[in-house]
């Protein structure tokens, strides 16, 4: 975690020293490609980029473990996911 904090320092501190009219051209540019994000995709939404997780379901085995001695052991999950 420390390295990206310090990449994105780094980043922040180019940024900042170019100038207005250089920003306002990397600014136009993501505007230009948000547009034709919205003609290419017109009913996207960013809810659309986080779907719904799997549940996981954890079940018990039909039958319990044993050893050799008959004694029941620690119960058999089976792990499903839906």
């Amino acid at each position: 975690m420390k390295g990206s904090a310090a990449v994105n320092a780094a980043v922040g501190q180019k940024w900042n020293a170019l100038s207005k009219e250089e920003q306002a051209r990397y600014y136009e540019e993501a505007e230009a490609e948000r547009r034709l994000h919205a003609q290419l995709h017109p009913g996207w939404s960013t809810a659309d980029n986080y779907g719904q997780k799997r549940k996981r379901v954890r079940r018990r085995a039909a039958a319990a473990s044993r050893d050799q001695d008959g004694r029941l052991l620690s119960p058999v999950y089976t792990v499903i996911f839906l």
